[in-house]
């Protein structure tokens, strides 16, 4: 036990490193600061309140999420977003304590990996044990760590990922035994089931560590025999690879079928503002490397190449394999690589907590082996600090960086002298340098936090505002049969936060084809559409039942509307719409004529007036979601349809429908905008919609007796009266690949909603969502375990067989 205490201490202190400067900035749950950054608060702590229900039997399963966008498959989601590892502790939380949980999740994943690094260090090469703790701390809350990860959890994952896989590679290199042949696959596959994005990177790191360790065995090892280890790791990734494949392979035909962004073309940084991402405190979010690891665990990776004590062939390999990944990270062939060639759209240095593991690992290598002469400390020492004076007026460099890199040079610098002193001399200078680390690694932390929050905004823990929208959204409750939109007053994820069944949804795995449906009826959108904004539109109501809403005029009430129920049986032969832009889209999915689309005429003054003939009474709905610039609307003045502070308008984010007033006696439709430079209107931007006709369609579509519908899991089973003709199911969810329908009914469909031909007669229906790639990946994952369990029952043999004689 007295050989492993290093890795559980490293994992206790890089945890606490990360509790201590949420102290130091009073930030959740030690102040009333926000830590939910970004994609934290939007995207994560929706996407685990949602996978808490999930888990407790309250909605959906990992197949499919009823509560987003009118039903999408959660799948994708689950691998992208929340991941295997730890997320399964969000059951041990009540649900309004899912931001703690995620702040738990943090901890844990930045000790996980601390632990790992260290573990793994002390497997590689023998060395000083404080020094080993030292060296996971400063990995598991590398810069990277804090700075890109800690506010995408997930992708901490990751970070834990590579110490692993390279544990278990060197394990078989060295070992070449049976058992870790057996016990290597497993765990690999338990790791793509955390987060597969960063563990493919992390999988690229582990296969640059294992080509150094094989090019810098020493001479005496044969080829045959490093070439044999090599592949029995491939084989052994390979084989947790395919065991995954029951959720790798959905997972890809998700990402493959989402709403996708335009291409990037990838910009390298300044090679001056790379560099000084090295440098402790230093933060640039989404736009340069976080590859800072510690003064120290620096110091001693520049030490290599100055270290004589390491063999010259060890230090050429492993210098030139950090410097290689290093400049991987700067062109553009390797970064799509690094990306499994989909450029992102944020952050392009998602890999760098590789480059930073590898700074950890040739570091332990150097002082593994002694760091004993002048130079080997002289030339790290002025290489970081000439980093550090050409650095300090870098927008990356904080107040910490110039703080600690100096006093953390002359820590580092005092050990090595006092090393040579009594042993109480030395024990009391590495408690020095423990504690030095600890507090560099606290500041830092809270240093990049702190900056990091000037350029992003936070999402609020849940309070009592979140109680009390979810009350509403409980009382109001009537699904499967009807839908309870939450709206998005906290989160554009507020369905799965705040619970109930909206259109709201922010995924980068959003279906296409559920995307693009709901822009053709009007909605809004942000993030090339993979976020969708409700046009709050009666029409759209109808044609997803949304039977209540909440709205907050300012405070929190519910809306009821009159609309058909989820299910709704129709004319075997679908009616099309002739009217353009959504006002016909709404009309085919609704299956009637509600709307007149009027030609537009323009009458110019102060403000641009657009005028059309239309029946008095009628509603004006105003689309033009690629049209920069402001609207008079009555009784709310003139309001924005899309801001001009918008990134890309009508490309990264487009304005939803607008209720823009009703006509008058006269019957003139007038609709005044303050249209912003080079702003675009659509030919026929006003559609006029008639409550009467909009009643009598929503009339003829609810039934005395509606459907019995019964939605468990990613099945949706439904009673319905026979009919003595041909009829029509219609299911208000969008169609995506992967639904199919009994009895031996191919589901179609209806202006983009499920749509299920009925022969006459018809009593009873289901319908399960199957994500694609599922059978041919539990066909995969099924021979890769089978072959596994025959290796280990005739290992188990062999073994006997061994014993016997």
């Amino acid at each position: 036990m007295r050989r492993h205490w290093p890795a559980p201490v490293a994992a206790v202190l890089a945890g606490l490193t990360f509790v201590a400067s949420g102290i130091l900035r009073h930030t959740y749950p030690f102040g009333d600061r926000p830590r939910s950054t970004n994609d934290l608060g939007q995207q994560i702590v929706p996407m685990y309140a949602h996978y808490r229900d999930v888990l407790t039997g309250h909605g959906g399963d990992l197949f499919f999420n009823w509560s987003s966008g009118f039903g999408v498959p959660f799948l994708g989601d689950f691998m992208a977003y929340v991941g295997s590892t730890l997320s399964w502790i969000t059951v041990l939380f009540p649900r309004d304590r899912v931001d703690l949980v995620l702040f738990l999740v943090d901890v844990l994943a930045i000790g996980l990996a601390a632990g790992a690094m260290t573990a793994y260090l002390r497997y590689l090469r023998p060395g000083p044990a404080w020094v080993a703790v030292i060296a996971g701390v400063s990995y598991g809350a590398c810069g990277w760590a804090i700075d890109d990860a800690a506010y995408m959890s997930v992708w901490l994952n990751g970070l834990v990922a590579f110490p692993v896989l390279c544990l278990l590679c060197e394990w078989i290199l060295r070992r070449r035994s049976a058992v870790s042949m057996m016990v290597t696959p497993v765990v690999v596959a338990l790791l793509w089931t955390s987060h597969f994005y960063t563990v493919y990177m992390a999988l690229i790191g582990a296969a640059l560590v294992v080509v150094a360790r094989l090019l810098a065995y020493d001479a005496t090892v044969s080829w045959r025999h490093r070439l044999t280890g090599g592949v029995r790791c491939i084989v052994a990734v390979s084989l947790g690879t395919g065991l995954a494949a029951p959720l790798l392979l959905p997972t890809f035909e998700a990402v493959r079928a989402a709403r996708p962004s335009p291409d990037v073309v990838f910009q390298p940084v300044l090679p001056l503002n790379f560099l000084a991402r090295l440098l402790p405190g230093s933060e640039g979010v989404g736009t340069t490397p976080g590859l800072a690891v510690g003064t120290v665990m620096l110091l001693l990776a520049v030490s290599l190449p100055f270290n004589r004590l390491v063999p010259a062939r060890e230090r050429i390999v492993w210098t030139a394999t950090v410097v290689l990944a290093m400049l991987s990270l700067q062109f553009r062939i390797t970064h799509e690589i690094w990306h499994g060639f989909d450029a992102p759209n944020g952050s392009p240095y998602r890999q760098a907590f590789v480059v930073a593991g590898l700074l950890v690992v040739v570091g332990w290598i150097s002082l593994s082996a002694g760091i004993r002469s002048v130079l080997t400390v002289a030339a790290p020492i002025g290489a970081v600090l000439l980093l550090y004076f050409v650095s300090r007026d870098i927008r990356s460099s904080t107040r910490v960086t110039h703080l600690v890199v100096p006093v953390m040079v002359v820590v580092a610098l005092g050990v090595w002298v006092l090393n040579r002193w009594p042993r109480w001399v030395r024990r009391g200078a590495v408690a020095v340098l423990v504690a030095a680390v600890f507090v560099e690694v606290t500041l830092s932390s809270a240093a990049i936090d702190e900056r990091r929050s000037k350029i992003l905004s936070a999402k609020a823990p849940w309070g009592d505002e979140h109680t009390a929208l979810r009350s509403l959204v409980t009382s109001a409750a009537d699904w499967p049969t009807y839908r309870t939109a939450p709206g998005a007053e906290q989160t554009v994820n507020d369905p799965m936060l705040i619970g109930g069944q909206g259109p709201q949804y922010y995924s980068s795995t959003m279906p296409d084809r559920v995307s693009q449906q709901l822009l053709d009826l009007g909605f809004g959108y942000s993030s090339y559409g993979r976020a969708v904004v409700d046009p709050r539109n009666p029409v759209v109501d109808a044609i997803f039942a949304i039977r209540s809403r909440v709205v907050v005029d300012p405070g929190a009430r519910l809306e009821r509307s009159d609309v058909p129920p989820v299910v709704t049986v129709r004319p075997a032969t679908a009616w099309s719409s002739s009217d353009p832009g959504p006002f016909g889209a709404q009309e085919s999915a609704l299956g009637a004529d509600v709307y007149t689309v009027p030609s537009v005429r323009t009458e110019k003054g102060r403000a641009t007036v657009l005028l059309a003939s239309c029946a008095p009474g009628s509603e004006i709905w105003f689309a033009a979601p690629d049209l920069v610039g402001t609207v008079l609307v009555p009784g709310r003045g003139w309001v924005v349809n899309l801001s001009a502070r918008v990134k890309s308008p009508g490309l990264y984010a487009g304005a939803p429908m607008l209720r823009a007033g009703t006509v008058g006696a006269s019957g003139i439709a007038a609709v005044p905008i303050r249209p912003g430079p080079r702003a675009t209107l659509p030919a026929t931007p006003i559609g006029c919609l008639d409550p009467a006709k909009l009643k009598s369609a929503v009339r003829s579509l609810t039934p005395p007796t509606p459907p019995k519908v019964k939605a468990t899991g990613h099945t949706i089973t439904i009673h319905l009266t026979p009919s003595t003709t041909a009829t029509t199911l219609v299911i208000s969810t969008i169609r995506t690949k992967g639904w199919h329908c009994s009895p031996n009914a191919t589901p179609d469909n209806r202006a983009g909603l499920i749509a299920v031909p009925l022969p006459p007669g018809t009593s009873d229906l289901s319908c399960t969502y199957h994500p694609p790639g599922l059978s041919q990946g539990l066909t995969i994952g099924a021979i890769t375990a089978l072959g596994l369990l025959l290796a280990a029952v005739a290992l188990a043999r062999v073994r006997r067989t061994r014993a016997a004689r």
